[in-house]
């Protein structure tokens, strides 16, 4: 048989458990928001060359994918 003192200890227990797991999931989620504004960033800095150097300014992603499938042919 569980004491009343045990039971005091073992809730003690089991809310910093609780507490532990959230504070687990909290981290788990900011290194998640992190990773996706780096790729975020990453993806308007190469979009952003990729628009300077092949002089495509304003174009529209369907014909730009055009000009890259073109452009990946012609190395193969």
């Amino acid at each position: 048989m569980v004491t009343e003192h045990e039971e005091k200890r073992l809730k003690t227990i089991r809310d910093k458990m609780a507490q532990m797991k959230a504070q687990e999931q909290a981290i788990i989620a900011n290194d998640k928001k992190r990773q996706r504004k780096e790729r975020t960033r990453r993806l308007i800095q190469l979009g952003a060359l990729v628009e300077k150097y092949l002089d495509c300014p304003g174009i529209e992603p369907l014909e730009f994918e055009k000009v890259l499938r073109e452009l990946t042919r012609r190395q193969s």
